[in-house]
């Protein structure tokens, strides 16, 4: 069934997506927003299969037609796929590894390579070794403990951030040049194609003009499907030339039942965050979290600044971990359970709250990577007596 996937997350927005396409009704632009881990993505790509006619290559994530522009944290969940399909060995944890690695290749795109900078252009070549290796990884081919231990230190490889996020050292904004080398792509003559930008809302000015003239103006063929958490900060001129599709949250309850079915496993998880974390990450590096997620959260309790030595020292931990989201996420629970148990009021609760919740608004705050928007939203929770 098209849509399969998403019908499983978001049933009436995936039913509103089909009967848009069976009408002849879907547009070339549409903009998919709502909260994070709502779905968004996985319905770009089960709708991006449907408008190339590969279908059948879903589940696997190949095609030479799409292009996805990730600015989202990408290792914990490679590490959970690579640590998933070596203590189960089965046909959907190698599928959930194959498109987690995909998702971070489709930025790799060859229409793309114009828009490389010195320093991102040999990882198109690690990106073309990487897929080669997929190719073989598709087939459900049992790996001996030896082919095992030579996959998983060649696969180890995509954990390098500057790979992950296209040669930039953490999630970033869409770039003029990027979506320029998009616009000609989009000029050339042939199959459908497809391009998802995420968080757009986030890019430069010159960027969102280059966008709003594509949109304005569409090739034949050509699609574009944005995903936003704030489309509000988007222009008007764009959110004008888009269908929009709302993604609801899902709850901790639906996520946790979501995960359990997805993953074959037994325990609780309110979030996908939570889950990578706790399934991607060794026991010490678990430990050495809580210990920093406990100093901090005292801290943001007490409205005390931590010792500068001691904060470095707590962000460089959580950057090598790529756990800012889980990190936060586990702050605000804590920063509730403060509040019921007492130990702070209510308007300082939520002041608190709204701060650390804009983290996940926009990760890149005011143009900055994950690690400076943290540091200066916890400053200033901190500072809320």
């Amino acid at each position: 069934m098209p849509l399969d996937n998403l019908f499983e997350i978001q049933n009436n927005t995936a039913s509103d997506i089909l009967d848009s396409y069976n009408s002849g009704l879907l547009p070339q632009s549409l903009l998919f927003y709502g909260p994070r881990n709502s779905g968004r993505l996985t319905g770009a790509m089960d709708l991006s299969f449907l408008l190339t006619g590969e279908e059948d290559k879903r589940d696997i994530l190949r095609s030479q037609s799409i292009i996805y522009l990730p600015q989202r944290e990408m290792g914990a969940r490679i590490k959970t796929a690579l640590e998933l399909f070596k203590t189960q060995r089965t046909r959907a944890s190698r599928l959930f590894l194959l498109e987690s690695l995909r998702l971070v290749l489709m930025q790799y795109h060859p229409a793309l390579s114009v828009a490389a900078t010195n320093t991102s252009s040999s990882y198109f070549s690690m990106a073309g070794e990487i897929d080669e290796l997929l190719l073989d990884f598709e087939d459900d081919v049992d790996l001996s403990d030896k082919e095992m231990k030579a996959f998983s230190n060649e696969i180890e490889r995509c954990l390098d951030p500057r790979f992950l996020y296209g040669g930039k050292k953490n999630p970033s904004p869409v770039s003029i040049d990027q979506i320029r080398a998009v616009q000609e792509y989009f000029s050339q003559l042939g199959e459908e194609k497809i391009v998802v930008f995420e968080n757009v809302e986030d890019a430069t000015e010159g960027a969102k003009n280059s966008l709003l003239k594509m949109l304005e103006e569409p090739e034949d063929k050509s699609h574009m499907i944005l995903i936003s958490s704030n489309p509000q900060k988007l222009l008007e001129t764009i959110l004008s030339r888009v269908r929009k599709f709302q993604f609801p949250s899902l709850g901790e309850k639906k996520t946790s039942l979501l995960i359990k079915k997805k993953f074959s496993v037994w325990e609780d998880y309110p979030s996908f965050d939570s889950f990578f974390f706790e399934k991607g990450s060794g026991e010490e590096a678990r430990k050495e979290f809580e210990e920093d997620l406990r100093t901090v959260s005292e801290s943001l309790l007490s409205s005390v600044f931590l010792p500068g030595e001691k904060e470095e020292e707590i962000l460089s931990s959580i950057e090598k971990l790529s756990a800012w989201s889980h990190f936060v996420e586990s702050l605000l629970y804590l920063l509730e359970k403060a509040w019921k148990e007492g130990r702070i009021s209510s308007m300082d609760a939520k002041k608190k709250g709204d701060i650390l919740n804009s983290y996940f608004i926009s990760t890149d705050v005011y143009n900055m990577g994950p690690r400076m928007a943290f540091d200066l939203l916890l400053r200033e929770a901190i500072s809320v007596k």
